[in-house]
C-alpha cells in the first residue's frame, strides 16, 4: 500500500506517460499526414478550396485513429519507459529492493486502464460526431454512401442515388423479411440538389429494381397534386444492401450503441457488428493492459550494449503479429462464425494470457 503513494510510484507513472503520449504523438503525425496525402490525391482534380477540404477530412479522421493507435502506443510507450529504466538501473534498483516485476509495471498498467476507460467513457463520443461529419464530406464530395438505412426517434430514413437524381424515403415501420415500408415519404431532388417532387404512398414494397407504392399522392415542385393508386420507382438497391447499411458501429457513441441496438433488433435486423463493436469498446482497458504486460517482457532481462535495436525489432514483429490476428479475429466475427463475444474479447484477452504466462516464467526463472 505505502508503494501505491510512493515518490516512486509517481516518478514511474510520470515516466509513463511522457513515453505513451510522445508515441502516440509521432504515430497519430505520421497516419495524419498519410491520411493528408491521400486526401490530396483524391482531390487534385478539384478546381478550389482542396487543401482546405483535406485538412477538415484529416481533422476529422484524426480521433478514430487515436482510438485504433491507443494498443500500438500503449506497447511500445511502456516498452521504451521500461527499458529506459532498466538501463538507467533505476528499475534494476527498485527490484533490487525487494519489488517484483508486477509492482514497477504497476504505474504502467494503471496509467493504460485509466486512458482505456477515459477511450470508452468519453473520447468515444468524440470520435463518433467527427466520424459522422467525416463520412458526410466524403459523400459530398468523393460519392462515398455506406449509410443508406439510418435510424431516427420518427422511424427510418433510406437514402438512394439514381442516374440523375437523389431521393430520401422515409417509412415509420419496416417489415425487414419482406423489406416493406409502411406510411412512405418520398424526397426527390435534381443531381444538383433541387428539391422537385414528392410523393406520399400507404406502403412501398421493394421488388426487383423498384419500389412498388400503393395509393398515394405525388407534390411537384409548383404544389401540384396528382393521386395515383400503383407506382413504381427504379432503385439500385437490394434487400440485403440495405439490410447491412445501418450507420457504422463508429459513428455512434458508446452511450448510444446499446439503444441503437436495441431498436435494430426489435426492427428484425442484425445487429451483430454493433454487438461486437460495443464489446470491443468495453474490453478496451484491458487490452491496453495486455500490450503493457507484453511491453513489459523486454524489460525483465538485462540489456546488453546492442540489446535495444533487436528487441525493438522483435516488438514491431509482435505488434504487426497483433494486428493481423485483430484483423482476422473481427473478420470472422462479421462472418457469425464466432460468437460476437469472443470476437471482442479474444484480441484483448490474448495479450494478456501471453505476456502474464511469459513473466511468470521470467520472473520465477
Amino acid at each position: 500500500m505505502n508503494y501505491l503513494f510512493s515518490p516512486l510510484m509517481f516518478y514511474f507513472l510520470r515516466h509513463a506517460s511522457v513515453y505513451f503520449f510522445s508515441i502516440l504523438l509521432l504515430l497519430s503525425f505520421i497516419t495524419s499526414l498519410s491520411e493528408l496525402i491521400e486526401y490530396s490525391k483524391q482531390t487534385s482534380h478539384f478546381k478550389s478550396n482542396a487543401f482546405l477540404i483535406c485538412i477538415k477530412m484529416t481533422l476529422y479522421k484524426m480521433p478514430i485513429n487515436i482510438q485504433e493507435l491507443l494498443p500500438y502506443a500503449t506497447f511500445f510507450g511502456s516498452m521504451i519507459s521500461l527499458i529506459r529504466l532498466s538501463k538507467n538501473l533505476e528499475l534494476i534498483t527498485a527490484r533490487s529492493a525487494g519489488l517484483s516485476i508486477w509492482f514497477c509495471c504497476l504505474p504502467h498498467i494503471l496509467l493504460a486502464f485509466f486512458i482505456g476507460l477515459f477511450n470508452v467513457m468519453v473520447f468515444s463520443s468524440l470520435a463518433s460526431v467527427t466520424q459522422t461529419k467525416l463520412l458526410q464530406l466524403e459523400y459530398q464530395y468523393f460519392n462515398k454512401n455506406n449509410n443508406n438505412l439510418q435510424i431516427s426517434g420518427g422511424g427510418f430514413w433510406l437514402h438512394q442515388k439514381e442516374e440523375d437524381k437523389t431521393s430520401i424515403i422515409h417509412a415509420s415501420k419496416i417489415d425487414p423479411t419482406k423489406m416493406a415500408l409502411n406510411k412512405v415519404i418520398i424526397f426527390r431532388y435534381t443531381k444538383d440538389n433541387k428539391f422537385y417532387e414528392r410523393i406520399d404512398g400507404d406502403n412501398a414494397v421493394l421488388e426487383n429494381g423498384y419500389w412498388k407504392i400503393d395509393k398515394g399522392i405525388k407534390t411537384n415542385k409548383d404544389l401540384e397534386t396528382s393521386n395515383f393508386i400503383d407506382l413504381q420507382l427504379n432503385t439500385q438497391l437490394t434487400s440485403s444492401q440495405i439490410k447491412e447499411s445501418f450507420a457504422r458501429p463508429e459513428t455512434i457513441s458508446f452511450w448510444g450503441t446499446p439503444k441503437f441496438i436495441e431498436i435494430i433488433e426489435k426492427a428484425g435486423f442484425n445487429s451483430r457488428k454493433h454487438v461486437i463493436y460495443l464489446h470491443k469498446m468495453l474490453s478496451t482497458p484491458f487490452f491496453l493492459i495486455g500490450m503493457v504486460l507484453l511491453g513489459a517482457i523486454f524489460s525483465v532481462k538485462p540489456i546488453g550494449r546492442h540489446g535495444i535495436g533487436k528487441r525493438l525489432f522483435i516488438a514491431i514483429i509482435i505488434a504487426f503479429v497483433i494486428f493481423f490476428l485483430n484483423d482476422v479475429i473481427a473478420a470472422l466475427g462479421q462472418g457469425s462464425q464466432t460468437p460476437a463475444f469472443l470476437a471482442a474479447w479474444i484480441p484483448a484477452l490474448i495479450p494478456m494470457f501471453i505476456s502474464t504466462s511469459i513473466l511468470l516464467y521470467l520472473e520465477d526463472g
